[in-house]
């Protein structure tokens, strides 16, 4: 039995110049994890990241804190879809406004929308990955982690969408169903998957135990 802590990126800098890059309260939610992890007394004995600044510090962070030894791997199947092909496509290749780049509100509205149009491949153009490519990015991790079955426990940090696309391939969802997920994971949850001789399944989901049992709800975000 081996088991798998699918954990997102701590948050990262929404409206700065590099976003990118974990906020202070990113790398607080991060180390906190470890904490929490080091509390538990889990054991990774891999750790497998994308190459994303903000993966990279935050699996740094859970690392510190959790005095782990393991030399972190890196894979470009683990980044994130790229966020902006995906609005740029939808508006038809016009620049955006301020308010949808830097009003939560508005910019999420827009994304979440663009997002759905993508999953429904109506999106022709501007795209650097359509849907068809991102679930086949998800399956090639997959069999990737799959050659994990020896190790017994496996750290992976990754993005809201990119783990969204990983579960609903474990699960066998729709692609409508892709949206439920991917906006509402918590920066530096992580959800649970354990792979045996009969395959992998989910045991936990979207966990922010580290945050809820300090009472640390100021630290809670998704963006």
């Amino acid at each position: 039995m081996t088991d798998i802590y699918l954990v997102r990126h701590g948050q990262a800098s929404f409206g700065e110049k590099d976003y990118d890059n974990l906020s202070k309260l990113g790398l607080e939610q991060s180390y906190l994890l470890g904490q929490h992890f080091n509390h538990l007394n889990v054991k990774f004995d891999k750790i497998i990241t994308g190459t994303l600044k903000r993966q990279i510090q935050t699996s740094h962070q859970i690392i510190d804190a959790a005095n782990i030894k393991v030399q972190p791997q890196q894979t470009n199947l683990l980044n994130e879809y790229d966020v902006k092909s995906v609005l740029k496509g939808f508006v038809g290749g016009r620049d955006l406004a301020e308010p949808e780049l830097y009003d939560k509100i508005v910019h999420f509205e827009l994304l979440r929308n663009a997002v759905k149009a993508w999953t429904e491949n109506k999106i022709k153009s501007f795209l650097t990955e359509t849907w068809e490519e991102f679930g086949i990015r998800a399956e090639k991790f997959l069999n990737l982690i799959n050659q994990s079955i020896g190790s017994n426990c496996v750290l992976v940090v990754s993005s809201g969408g990119t783990i969204s696309m990983i579960l609903k391939q474990i699960l066998s969802l729709p692609s409508s169903q892709f949206l439920d997920f991917h906006f509402q994971i918590y920066n530096s949850s992580y959800s649970k998957i354990k792979i045996s001789h009969y395959g992998m399944a989910m045991s936990l989901f979207n966990c922010i135990a580290h945050l809820e049992s300090g009472r640390d709800f100021d630290k809670i975000s998704y963006v």
